[in-house]
């Protein structure tokens, strides 16, 4: 193929320009245009379509990441690998899988196709070191002669060791609403977060995302994939309401010692006050960012002096989502914030940005959240407080 018009000849820098503006299939129609064009769109298109690849590790799915990471450019390209089910066959479609009788699949490296995606993640796709895992449909309890994605959890950690360096995790398991559903924790060796290949794994962890529904089953294990992990510099956690959430959030304040964290996300949980006091204190002097979204405090507590102490003791704060926060003193009611509008004057530089969250009430709207980036956080935070 040869360049046809004055479009191929110009500067690289000008076609990708031009290319974060094609839709997905327009990109790949002008990759079809000429040899030019398709070496000028390479790297963009590099990224758009091979930065995070996807597997049901099923055989189909398996071979192609195996093409990939034997390509000797894309593999270059290719920086997150997320398992998730991909259509009606379910996950590990095609491959013989044998399983423990106490519920675990044994010996998942003894699958070649498995051993294969460790050596390709360990020696040819060198930049993919951030992992995936999505249920997003209720896993329920089937017989263990499904392959289920908590067998898929399973085999995930079988893949890491110390030559395969984890980066970031984010293990999901909510529907599309974000409400977090249940793992079948019968699937799962038992005490993971205690073999010495996992220690040295999670030593390396910087972002770290859990959406899970507690259970006495599955307390533990989560509770050591977050203790487990002291060099996380992100961590986001979507729990559930329930008791079990908020005795989790007690642990976690009580041993927790993260000196790199930055950026904390707490969603969809209940937590005591003392309890969000300790576990922001141990972090007040690096803290960047902060999401409280729909986070309820439990009896005895309210919001008011939270927000003093993010407005007076974190210095670093430039970021804050604030969404749907409940308190229980004296009875349960949402905190909100009616005259946060008076702040548009502060919001005209291009480094900061505010969003306003109203309901759905047309009569009478009701401001449930409001989200800020920019240097005036705790200009914010000072008026949230006399606007509850």
């Amino acid at each position: 193929m040869q360049p046809s018009g004055p479009f191929p000849l110009l500067a690289v820098e000008l076609v990708e320009l031009i290319a974060e503006f094609l839709d997905d299939n327009d990109l790949l129609e002008i990759r079809l245009v000429c040899s030019e064009l398709q070496r000028k769109t390479f790297h963009y298109f590099a990224q758009r379509f091979f930065s995070l690849i996807r597997t049901d590790l099923s055989h189909d799915s398996l071979r192609r990441i195996n093409a990939i990471s034997h390509h000797a450019e894309l593999r270059f390209h290719v920086h997150s690998l997320a398992f998730m089910l991909r259509n009606q066959n379910g996950v590990g479609h095609g491959l013989v899988w044998d399983r423990h009788p106490w519920g675990p699949v044994s010996a998942p490296l003894d699958v070649p196709v498995i051993r294969s995606l460790r050596n390709n993640l360990i020696h040819n796709l060198i930049h993919c070191r951030s992992f995936f895992i999505f249920c997003r449909y209720p896993e329920g309890h089937p017989d263990l002669s499904h392959f289920t994605i908590t067998d898929v959890v399973a085999v995930f950690f079988a893949l890491v060791d110390s030559y395969l360096p984890v980066s970031a995790f984010h293990l999901i398991y909510a529907n599309s609403h974000s409400s977090p559903l249940l793992m079948d924790m019968r699937r799962l060796p038992k005490l993971i977060y205690h073999q010495p290949e996992f220690k040295l794994v999670w030593g390396n962890l910087k972002k770290l995302s859990l959406e899970q529904r507690l259970t006495l089953d599955n307390f533990n294990f989560l509770l050591e994939l977050v203790l487990g992990a002291p060099n996380i510099q992100t961590l986001g956690l979507n729990l559930g309401f329930h008791d079990m959430a908020t005795e989790f959030m007690h642990e976690l304040a009580e041993k927790a010692n993260f000196p790199r964290l930055c950026d904390l996300a707490l969603v969809r949980t209940a937590v005591r006050g003392p309890d969000l006091h300790k576990l922001l204190g141990n972090v007040r002097d690096n803290l960047t960012a902060l999401e409280l979204n729909r986070v309820t405090l439990v009896p005895g507590s309210d919001w008011t002096p939270f927000l003093q102490e993010l407005c007076e003791e974190f210095p670093a704060l430039h970021r804050i989502s604030l969404y749907y926060l409940w308190a229980s003193t004296p009875a349960k009611s949402l905190h909100n914030f009616q005259n946060i509008q008076k702040t548009s004057s502060w919001c005209t530089s291009k480094d900061q940005d505010l969003y306003v969250h109203y309901s759905d009430d047309v009569q009478s709207p009701t401001i449930l959240g409001v989200e800020y980036s920019g240097s005036k956080v705790s200009q914010i935070l000072s008026l949230l407080q006399t606007t509850s």
